[in-house]
């Protein structure tokens, strides 16, 4: 055996030379590959709740673009929607202001995106 052939032995060729200690890489591998899938999972489950806040938002944009107005809506104002005898109406009408069937206000944004916002009713 050739001295360069020697050195790349994964065990020593006489008593003198230390112990060789191979690393436990089924340990780690099973260690760091729990954590990978871990990490995985909890991407795969917040896209997972984007999209569906994504969904419930262009379905809540569908609703708005098809109700009733008769106004162009400016960026930056909130508008209230109703549903008033099996029509869906988008007014400025605060819901404290008119006795009808309120289901949420929104902004209209930029991008051209209606964001439901969170108004505290006036007493």
């Amino acid at each position: 055996m050739k001295k360069n052939e020697q050195a790349l032995l994964p065990y020593g060729l006489n008593s003198n030379v230390p112990a060789i200690t191979l690393p436990d890489t089924d340990l780690f591998k099973n260690e760091r590959g729990s954590l990978a899938r871990n990490y995985f999972e909890n991407k795969l489950e917040l896209l997972n709740r984007q999209y569906q806040e994504l969904v419930n938002l262009a379905m809540e944009n569908e609703i708005i673009y098809n109700a009733q107005y008769n106004f162009v809506p400016r960026v930056g104002v909130v508008y209230h929607l109703y549903d008033i005898e099996g029509k869906i109406i988008l007014s400025l009408i605060a819901p404290h202001e008119w006795d009808k069937k309120y289901l949420g206000s929104y902004e209209y944004t930029a991008d051209s995106v209606w964001q439901k916002v969170d108004i505290e009713e006036e007493v």
